[in-house]
């Protein structure tokens, strides 16, 4: 579908814009460049009003998000704000499409169904929401904008002290019935809010966990109620990652996984040991080599700033080590995921031993150590990023 464009002239300098387009609508207000993004089903999803970046999770939490500079480095920050000021800013965007514009039929049903998408309607789609997820804890960031399918509940480890993600579930597959059950739920909820959506991700911590036949058969089941999506993406773990063969994975591969991500965390045994996340080198060697050979691509993620100083010189030269023995080649990507958020088992670990927490700016230089060695080994092949946990919306 071609967007569909249709701007109005409300003053000499004021003018408001609204933009169909097959995955979204946008109504964008100017001089102030004002703008709102809404789903199809005409659930707000963001905002950027007077200079300031504003997000709505489907929960129904908005936070700003925003940015500071210090000795030359940038970095991100997020705050959810009051739900008074959440209302203001949807009733500011309410206001204006209260006007009697001449719009194409096209656009009637999502001005008409926005006008009444307040608050409290959206706390109620919310509501909807919640019973279908657990609180999505975290994705790649390359798939922020995907369709979230919870087929496991959890992590199947779940002991690693860094990791906050987790802790309120115990693990859990679902079964054939209650996947089918959820399935529908999800169809019903994002009708056709789900065009906003790109890809499928299998969750939790670790949905490759389930044994094969079973996964295979859960993998078909999706393809039956979302054929529109043919990309799918997974975390997955060391322990689970063995007990598959190279054929295992050639047959996710041919049901549309494209890439499973990897929390690698770092090369170094020792700092392993620390964090209480107990895989070997030579596994982490073997499992890639087993997924590269079947045409599925890997994230590897690295914890940047775990263990402080202590473990920083060791953590970059052992990590850089273990990824110079993984076949890694475009369509990879290697996540530099820097540790600034942590929980009271991770800082007892490191008062324990004598270590001080590290500074925002200690780990963004560690972080530019990485990436400047990582840049000599694979120049533009692979894909190097940030992985900035609190930028996670879903």
């Amino acid at each position: 579908m071609k967007a569909i464009i249709k701007k109005f002239q409300l003053s000499k300098v004021e003018s408001i814009t609204f933009t169909l387009k097959s995955n979204a609508l946008n109504i964008f207000f100017e001089p102030k460049n004002n703008l709102w993004i809404f789903d199809l089903e005409c659930r707000l999803v963001g905002m950027f009003v007077n200079g300031e970046n504003y997000r709505r999770t489907l929960n129904n939490k908005f936070y700003h998000k925003s940015r500071y500079t210090e000795n030359g480095e940038t970095f991100r920050e997020i705050h959810e704000i009051p739900r008074e000021k959440a209302i203001s800013l949807l009733k500011l965007c309410q206001l204006m499409i209260d006007n009697d514009f001449d719009l194409p039929k096209s656009f009637q049903h999502f001005i008409s169904k926005i006008s009444k998408m307040d608050y409290l309607a959206l706390q109620q789609s919310a509501m909807e929401f919640d019973n279908i997820y657990l609180p999505i804890s975290i994705l790649p960031p390359d798939q922020y904008m995907s369709l979230v399918i919870q087929m496991t509940e959890g992590c199947n480890y779940n002991q690693c002290t860094f990791c906050n993600f987790y802790r309120d579930r115990p693990f859990k597959i679902k079964s054939a019935d209650e996947l089918e059950i959820h399935l529908n739920k999800i169809k019903t909820f994002f009708g056709e809010g789900i065009n906003l959506r790109k890809s499928i991700f299998l969750a939790d911590a670790n949905a490759l966990t389930v044994p094969q036949n079973r996964l295979v058969k859960s993998l078909e089941l999706i393809h039956e109620q979302f054929p529109q999506f043919e990309n799918y993406y997974s975390f997955i773990d060391v322990f689970t990652g063995l007990k598959k063969s190279v054929s295992d994975f050639k047959q996710l591969n041919e049901l549309g996984i494209k890439r499973v991500y990897l929390g690698v965390e770092s090369g170094n045994n020792d700092l392993m040991l620390f964090l209480n996340k107990q895989q070997l080198n030579k596994d982490i060697i073997e499992l890639t080599h087993n997924i590269k050979a079947s045409g599925i691509n890997v994230g590897i993620i690295l914890l940047i700033g775990a263990g402080g100083e202590h473990f920083a010189e060791k953590h970059l030269i052992d990590s850089i080590r273990l990824l110079k023995q993984l076949p890694l080649s475009k369509g990879d990507i290697i996540y530099l995921s820097e540790l600034y958020e942590t929980n009271s088992n991770y800082e007892k670990s490191m008062a324990e031993q004598d270590i001080t927490l590290p500074t925002r700016q200690e780990i963004r230089q560690w972080s530019n150590e990485f990436k400047s060695e990582l840049k000599k080994r694979y120049f533009n092949e692979v894909q190097l990023s940030v992985y900035d946990i609190n930028q996670f919306f879903y």
